[in-house]
């Protein structure tokens, strides 16, 4: 049920988070932006203003915001395959278990190539 939820709620902030950035830039909050202005300012770049209310970079960011809203898309199409990837993320299948518990119910000293135990030092 997590797995779900958490896919729904990805797939929800790719649409918002897209949606703002490809809107944003074009609107009268970004020609009115008074932290770009104070951080211009206090670094002395008067360029970076400029710069930022250039059409390349409203573009980029625009950009962005389309790659996000196609990220949504993409994950909202194929929704059951995200919800198995994270399942299987949140408990491994039972095989991967298994190699685990006769792995680790296997001793050191059998792994060794001269079957002797760990704190012997090698001979010379």
């Amino acid at each position: 049920m997590s797995a779900k939820v958490t896919v729904i709620i990805y797939i929800l902030i790719c649409f918002e988070v897209g949606a703002l950035l490809a809107i944003l830039p074009w609107t009268v909050y970004w020609e009115e932006n008074f932290f770009l202005y104070f951080i211009s300012g206090k670094l002395q770049a008067t360029w970076l203003a400029a710069w930022l209310q250039s059409g390349y970079a409203r573009g980029a960011v625009t950009g962005l915001g389309v790659i996000n809203v196609l990220a949504g898309l993409h994950d909202m199409l194929k929704f059951r395959e995200s919800v198995q990837v994270l399942k299987d993320l949140e408990m491994p299948s039972e095989g991967t278990a298994k190699q685990t518990i006769v792995e680790s119910t296997v001793s050191p000293s059998a792994t060794l190539s001269d079957h002797q135990s760990p704190n012997v030092p090698p001979r010379a």
